[in-house]
């Protein structure tokens, strides 16, 4: 994925547009894969990106690690199967 790619998923202007989904039906363990994830991959572009492109995915990247760290404290999270998906799918998403 881009940089633009995230800097425009994490923005804070996003809010307006977000759906309100409930409490109990946040999919919280799927949710944390998909920030950490993006964290993995927003780490990797930081090391050969510009200047100005750095700054912007280190705003983004700070908004992703809080979304994930709210989906770890969620109560639908299952640290087991989430590491487990996560070890699956780290590996693919470097071919892509």
């Amino acid at each position: 994925m881009r940089a633009s790619n995230f800097v425009a998923k994490y923005a804070s202007s996003n809010k307006s547009k977000q759906i309100k989904v409930p409490y109990d039906k946040i999919k919280a363990t799927e949710k944390w894969v998909e920030y950490s994830l993006d964290i993995v991959d927003m780490s990797r572009l930081l090391m050969i990106s510009d200047f100005d492109t750095k700054w912007r995915l280190t705003e983004a990247l700070e908004v992703a690690e809080r979304k994930k760290a709210y989906m770890y404290r969620h109560k639908n999270f299952d640290l087991k199967r989430a590491s487990y998906i996560f070890n699956l799918v780290k590996d693919t998403a470097k071919t892509k």
